[in-house]
């Protein structure tokens, strides 16, 4: 059986949270896995909390007029799915896994508690949301970039 406190202190999301603060979030977290296909999240759905893909692609889509769907990102081993779970309550693509995936899934209401209670731990986990959106945002614009040339 995995430890899964030392499994939560490897994932790149959670590598420099302090002792204490790792316990914390361990108590919201669980193992998941996904087959080949399957989706974490529908657009739409209610956003659960985060998932912190451990292994495995996971593929961002949207849907265009027609019924057309389209990968805007695809998430792997260190990436964190779920991003905006502070600001909203809904979920805004579908994440379907490419591949098997196995993945942490930190549980929202559980986590927004802890981090209300513990300002420094509140902090820790925003500031590394904040630089995830900013990581994303970033790609993406390459990626238009990309496209209109």
């Amino acid at each position: 059986m995995e430890n899964l406190e030392k499994a939560l202190r490897q994932h790149p999301f959670l590598q420099h949270l302090s002792s204490e603060q790792v316990k914390l979030v361990t108590g919201c977290a669980k193992s998941v896995r996904f087959a080949s296909g399957e989706f974490l999240a529908r657009e739409g759905d209610r956003l659960s909390g985060l998932y912190l893909i451990r292994d495995g692609v996971v593929a961002i889509e949207t849907h265009e007029p027609g019924g057309r769907t389209t990968c805007i990102e695809t998430l792997m081993s260190g990436d964190v799915m779920g991003i905006s779970w502070v600001a909203s309550s809904r979920i805004h693509f579908d994440c379907r896994a490419r591949e098997p995936v196995s993945a942490f899934s930190l549980e929202r209401e559980c986590l927004q508690k802890k981090m209300d209670r513990d300002a420094a731990l509140g902090y820790a986990i925003t500031s590394r949301l904040l630089d995830n959106t900013y990581q994303r945002l970033s790609r993406i614009r390459l990626q238009n970039l990309d496209v209109y040339r």
